[in-house]
């Protein structure tokens, strides 16, 4: 039986909305994930992290 992938959202940490979906490599488990990303609805790059499930 094949694996499922867990997808995770990157939600902007000024506007609160939803913009990525990624997955996780098993290493990373543990830690939040934090990534600088485009937001298109602030039009800048800002800091976005893992959402809630």
């Amino acid at each position: 039986m094949a694996k499922k992938k867990k997808f995770i959202k990157l939600v902007c940490k000024q506007c609160n909305k939803i913009n990525y979906f990624t997955n996780k490599s098993k290493a990373l488990v543990e830690e939040k994930l934090n990534l600088k990303k485009f937001c298109k609805w602030c039009r800048k790059h800002t800091d976005h992290k893992e959402g809630k499930k």
